[in-house]
């Protein structure tokens, strides 16, 4: 049997045996760091190219979860430590971690402000990588005449990336792809004022998507608007993510969306004909396609690091 010191460990159990020792909260990269300096970071199972990056991933999302061993202790930064020992974080720490942060519904930045937020959301969570449309660029001969028809922003994933170069040739000579389309409609509220104009909008930006989404940084928490929103979501299956301005690590998918097995690519074309950003998009997806890899340079740039820092601190400013 192989000898417990020694055994392989997840992320996840390294982090638990990081806290367990050192009995304080601390960051994801905190928590690398003592990993590498003590030697279990050697006993991890497998590491990637950005292991303290994985780490911070895997106990953001842990940390939301009611069976986690894991609680987080404030934001920005954010500090991990495990819940049985949370008892013994002094006063100020623990309400910290109980007390949700308040938001106020007055907001000086415009949406696409926020839209690098569902660029990074997106790409960590889904592995989906995006690009704005701007609508004004669009061809219309009225100014109502396209208001509803294309998205705030697309997306596009590739779940072939790791598959043999055969099975991927194979498929293509096939006309099958492993390419999915994603819609997201971007708002910084909702509440019951705006939820029927907001929803709807989104339910015909992403008629031509495999799933579609509507996000935004500040949606109603009353009880009644939220099953409203919750019917509305599974009887139309657009998704709802809620995007976290302080902790963007943090944004949560509240309803999932529904996958649909075919694009619409009547609409497609459509939305390619009258939209110069969309048409780029899409011939930036077909390059990735042919490449079996996402043609980075054509999608946003995920905001990472201080770039990522300065967003967050621009949008508080704005508050």
């Amino acid at each position: 049997m192989q000898n417990e010191e020694h055994a392989s460990l997840s992320f996840l159990d390294l982090a638990s045996v990081v806290l367990g020792a050192e009995k304080r909260p601390m960051t994801f990269d905190e928590i690398w760091e003592h990993a590498q300096s003590s030697g279990l970071a050697g006993r991890l199972r497998t590491k990637g190219k950005t292991p303290a990056a994985t780490l911070g991933a895997l106990l953001y999302t842990s940390v939301k979860k009611s069976d986690s061993p894991f609680t987080k202790v404030g934001a920005r930064p954010a500090r991990f430590f495990l819940k049985e020992l949370a008892a013994s974080i002094p006063p100020p720490s623990v309400g910290e971690v109980a007390t949700p942060r308040t938001r106020t519904r007055t907001r000086s930045f415009s949406e696409r402000d926020i839209h690098p937020l569902l660029v990074r959301f997106a790409e960590d969570n889904f592995s989906v990588y995006c690009k704005t449309i701007f609508h004004e660029r669009s061809l219309k001969k009225s100014e109502k005449q396209n208001q509803w028809l294309h998205p705030d922003i697309v997306g596009f994933s590739l779940t072939s990336g790791d598959w043999d170069h055969a099975v991927v040739q194979l498929a293509q000579s096939t006309g099958s792809s492993a390419a999915r389309f994603y819609s997201f409609e971007m708002k910084i509220a909702l509440d019951f004022t705006t939820l029927r104009e907001f929803f709807f909008q989104a339910v015909s930006n992403s008629s031509w998507a495999h799933q579609g989404y509507l996000v935004a940084a500040e949606i109603d928490e009353d009880t009644e608007f939220r099953e409203e929103l919750k019917r509305l979501s599974q009887s139309f299956g657009i998704g709802v993510i809620q995007l976290d301005l302080d902790e963007p690590i943090d944004s949560l998918i509240l309803y999932p969306a529904e996958e649909r097995s075919e694009i619409d690519w009547e609409t497609v074309n459509r939305i390619s004909t009258v939209n110069s950003d969309f048409a780029d998009f899409i011939r930036v997806v077909s390059n990735s396609i042919k490449i079996n890899h996402p043609a980075l340079s054509g999608f946003d740039p995920a905001p990472d690091g201080a770039v990522l820092d300065a967003l967050v601190r621009k949008l508080q400013s704005g508050r």
